[in-house]
């Protein structure tokens, strides 16, 4: 049966990957006819790059911290500061935008060469599925969306790939790769921590002092985004206000924006009466805390039998758990790191098979709106003219966040089969190092 499955997987996907190229062709056709993407993508049609072009606003001109007050250590800035034009943003990012052309040139280009590793990563691990699960990977929605946003989650997750795929064969290599990315975006330690777990002490000291290291020289280039700063923009982010009910929910990677919505009754969002409301409310807190029960579970056992723990499925259950556990807003893009790690699971047995057609399914570019919520003429900067923007609430919305919840019950199995599972054993989902692909050092 396993022989089946595993001979019929490159079929299976290559229509999970056709799914994603029709999505894209989908949305292509409806900017050309309508002048501005559709949904999934974001819905202020003439913020596109905005993510970029702000950033790089504050690395030309300072006080990201005190004036912005940016969260994420000086990298993003210093390394903004090579690839644009100073002069450009002496009015605003938005102005930026209009002048300098060569930012986005610059994430595009690493864009393309991202393309390029997970082939090359996935390829090693098997050939017949590394075309499918590239195109899935690398230009799926997540990807996209990133794009469309001109968010720094582009070159990270270029270290990301080389820190985690097979790319890289020297050991420092590896480390340094990380060590950029979790200075691009800290919260990446949960994929750092299974190496902890199996008590790789030379990986995790290895790229501990790379990452300090990076962080202590871009900190003195910058001239600012000292620990004391960033825990006080940290403070304060976290007693910010709600942004707004819908655009918390926009893209959600956690059920927690749609339980606020349930019990908050918002104008023009009320999805259901009172007594369901709460019901639904319960469920989905309910379902959101077993995963991060079982999550510790994971992280319990394998405290005790560390040489149980493959770091790329570990690393996957943590960031699904950043993912749908702490997350409180619209993060979708985020889970392209989750994705890389779970496209090295051999099409094999129920469970695995499960996580993997699930993660196809969120890197296809289609939604449903159900409910309108925005329709009102904006400048489409994609479009390049005024158009009648319409968004809403829609099926994506409603089924992503429990999409992702599936993926990541699916990872606790695993690793709970992992520590507790003989090799071969009849109980067992995963039949150890069958078909794996092999840890990083």
């Amino acid at each position: 049966m396993d022989g089946a499955r595993a001979a019929g997987s490159p079929r299976v996907e290559i229509a999970g990957a056709a799914l994603v190229l029709l999505g894209i062709g989908l949305a292509v056709a409806r900017l050309l006819s309508d002048g501005y993407l559709p949904q999934p993508f974001y819905f202020r049609v003439g913020d596109s790059l905005m993510d970029l072009y702000s950033t790089a606003y504050w690395a030309n001109n300072g006080q990201a911290y005190d004036g912005w007050q940016s969260i994420y250590p000086p990298l993003s800035f210093v390394f903004l500061r090579l690839f644009t034009v100073r002069r450009c943003y002496a009015i605003s990012d938005f102005a930026g935008r209009d002048c300098d052309g060569g930012a986005f040139l610059a994430l595009l280009a690493f864009f393309l060469v991202n393309i390029g590793l997970v082939y090359a990563t996935y390829r090693i691990s098997d050939r017949r599925t590394a075309i499918p699960r590239t195109i899935a990977m690398a230009i799926g929605l997540p990807m996209l969306y990133a794009l469309e946003r001109g968010n720094l989650l582009i070159p990270c997750f270029t270290g990301f790939v080389l820190g985690y795929g097979g790319v890289i064969k020297r050991q420092w290599g590896r480390w340094l790769a990380m060590a950029l990315s979790i200075n691009f975006k800290p919260y990446l330690i949960f994929a750092a921590v299974p190496f902890t777990l199996r008590r790789d002490w030379r990986w995790v000291f290895g790229c501990g002092l790379i990452g300090l290291l990076i962080y202590l020289v871009t900190l003195a280039i910058y001239g600012s985004g000292s620990p004391g700063q960033i825990i006080t923009d940290e403070r304060i982010y976290s007693m910010e206000p709600s942004k707004g009910h819908f655009l918390d929910l926009y893209y959600a990677t956690a059920y927690w924006p749609l339980i606020r919505v349930l019990h908050a009754y918002p104008v023009g969002l009320r999805l259901l009466p009172a007594g369901a409301s709460d019901a639904v409310g319960l469920i989905l807190t309910v379902g959101l805390r077993g995963a991060q029960l079982g999550t510790l579970a994971c992280a319990c056992l394998a405290l005790a039998r560390p040489a149980a723990v493959d770091v790329r499925r570990f690393g996957a259950l943590l960031v699904g758990v950043a993912l749908t556990g702490f997350t409180t807003g619209s993060a979708g893009y985020a889970q392209i790191f989750l994705f890389f790690l779970v496209f090295f699971e051999p099409w094999r047995g129920p469970v695995r098979i499960v996580v993997l057609s699930a993660s196809y399914l969120l890197c296809v570019p289609i939604d449903f709106p159900v409910l309108p919520v925005i329709h009102a003429p904006a400048l489409s900067f994609l479009g390049g003219r005024v158009v009648m923007a319409t968004s809403g609430l829609s099926v994506g919305h409603l089924l992503r966040p429990g999409v992702l919840l599936v993926i990541q019950y699916g990872l606790i199995v695993l690793n709970l089969a992992d520590s507790l599972g003989a090799p071969g054993a009849p109980w067992s989902f995963t039949r150890r190092g069958a078909g794996t692909a092999p840890r990083p050092a």
